[in-house]
């Protein structure tokens, strides 16, 4: 074992998902597919983490809506939309 004195790495994020959320910025009110994944409770599990702002890039929170759909081949989707401003007003 060693020690070697060097800056620490800038943290990375996930810019996929940060794109993502960019672009359903851009088409407010529309649900969009956004993930395909191999379970329902994994994609309820995205789904939630969507809705609630704690996925970084979908926040603040309850500026996006998800839900999760199980698919005929057992993997399950995922959809998200953002939220316009007035219909959160409303």
């Amino acid at each position: 074992m060693h020690a070697r004195f060097e800056p620490l790495p800038a943290p990375t994020r996930s810019q996929e998902a940060h794109d993502t959320a960019q672009a359903l910025r851009e088409h407010p009110d529309q649900w969009a597919h956004i993930e395909t994944l191999g379970n329902l409770n994994r994609a309820t599990n995205l789904a939630y983490r969507i809705r609630t702002g704690r996925h970084s890039a979908f926040r603040p929170a309850g500026a996006f809506d998800a839900t999760a759909r199980l698919a005929d081949d057992g993997t399950a989707n995922v959809y998200a939309c953002h939220i316009s401003a007035n219909e959160r007003d409303s």
